[in-house]
């Protein structure tokens, strides 16, 4: 006799039998979709013909496909359970949405694949810590990541006054409001980047 987990059953509350085939096909229909995607895509297929990566055998990718989780201010690459699973508490606005791979898609091959959207907060902090550190040099770069890492009270505490001095000179700005850039509590205006530009040179000189 089969004994029955109500727990586990695929039926929600109330739904017709009619109610659910149509909801069991259209799922199925969306799995093979997802598992198309997934073999059409260029990185898994050069990883599926690599012997030292067995998570890409293609018989697995047939019912764990890789699938793009997509929220409002990222993407992440992955096994469908693993990757939401990764990305539950994750403050990326609108989503989860379980996309079908992309044929250009790349990914890693051990490890969840995050892409941050251009205009997402976290994308935005990042870049701003990027060109602190590069405006700092190294001597004083260091002085991101500390002041990432440590409350307001204890990063002014032990500050020096050459950097101090440093912060003030270089990106002109206050001590207090450096540690705020840091942590990302706040944004502000820094030196763009130099970019070095052509000249144009005539073939011939008279």
């Amino acid at each position: 006799m089969i004994n029955w987990l109500p727990l586990r059953t695929l039926r929600l509350p109330d739904e017709t039998d009619t109610e659910f085939r149509q909801r069991a096909e259209q799922a199925g229909q969306y799995a093979r979709i997802l598992v198309d995607a997934c073999l059409s895509n260029e990185c898994v297929q050069e990883y599926a013909e690599d012997s030292e990566l067995p998570l890409f055998k293609i018989e697995d990718l047939q019912i764990h496909p890789i699938v793009r989780i997509e929220y409002e201010q990222a993407i992440a690459i992955g096994g469908i359970g693993e990757t939401l699973r990764a990305t539950k508490s994750k403050h990326w606005g609108d989503g989860p949405y379980i996309l079908p791979l992309q044929q250009e898609d790349w990914l890693f091959s051990e490890r969840i694949t995050y892409i941050y959207r251009a205009n997402s907060l976290y994308n935005r902090r990042f870049e701003q810590r990027k060109r602190m550190k590069e405006l700092l040099g190294k001597k004083h770069r260091p002085l991101v990541e500390t002041a990432k890492r440590s409350t307001k009270k204890i990063f002014l505490k032990f500050l020096t006054d050459e950097q101090a001095k440093a912060i003030k000179r270089i990106i002109d700005i206050e001590p207090g409001i450096f540690w705020r850039m840091a942590k990302g509590r706040a944004f502000h205006p820094l030196p763009p980047r130099e970019v070095q530009l052509e000249l144009p040179f005539e073939d011939d000189i008279d």
